[in-house]
């Protein structure tokens, strides 16, 4: 039977690099995308909330009222994962181990392999396509977060940085004035206004911070009881 290591000490580079660069971005048909779809069946048996009973804190932040709002769990689901792939201690731990090993993950490559899923999701058709944006956009929030942070190594920000700016050239390259407008050709122009709204001052982004997940129970006190 194997022992377990006596000594505390990082993962191997190999380790460390798990599912990064072996995987494929995430696609739109792909099963983990796809279960950020499934309240679509939960939809047929919520009825619109009464105007006098108020939202609280254990519902979801909804933009539909008082229909219940299908992409709300999506948001909140996918700021809960963007907030910690890009948490300023954790970039700079990626930066601080790649420049000690070549051979570990650095951000860079981090960045690319989100960003690179997030993309790929973006024109899905239909109710897909919109979860699939709405992740891509919390995705960009948050880098905007990481490019803006003064707690970080200013190589975090500065490859925080480069990396939108060449996001905000991708978007714009595939937005064409004499293509039909669907919903993907809109949502790329506007990523690369946004971006560069930030470039230009970033205390200016008028992007709101994504919805996060409701609190859990229990909530309150004795006397909601």
């Amino acid at each position: 039977m194997a022992t377990l290591a006596t000594e505390t000490a990082l993962l191997d580079a190999p380790e460390r690099r798990c599912r990064i660069r072996d995987d494929r971005p995430v696609e739109p048909h792909h099963p983990g995308f796809e279960r950020l779809a499934e309240t679509q069946p939960a939809l047929k048996i919520i009825p619109p909330r009464p105007v006098m009973y108020p939202r609280g804190r254990e519902d979801f932040k909804i933009r539909t009222s008082p229909a219940f709002d299908a992409v709300a769990p999506a948001e909140a689901a996918a700021q809960l994962i963007m907030q910690f792939l890009f948490n300023p201690q954790r970039a700079a731990r990626l930066e601080e181990f790649h420049a000690r090993d070549a051979a570990n993950p650095g951000l860079a490559e981090v960045i690319d392999q989100i960003l690179a899923s997030t993309h790929a999701a973006v024109g899905a058709p239909g109710y897909l396509g919109q979860i699939g944006r709405t992740v891509d956009s919390v995705a960009i929030y948050d880098l905007m977060q990481l490019a803006n942070d003064t707690t970080t190594l200013p190589d975090v920000r500065a490859i925080a940085t480069a990396k939108l700016h060449l996001y905000k050239e991708k978007n714009a390259s595939e937005f064409s004035p004499h293509a039909e407008q669907d919903e993907v050709q809109v949502y790329s122009a506007y990523v690369a206004r946004q971006i560069d709204q930030f470039e230009k001052d970033p205390t200016k982004v008028l992007t709101a911070a994504p919805y996060e997940a409701p609190d859990g129970p229990p909530i309150g006190d004795d006397e909601d009881f």
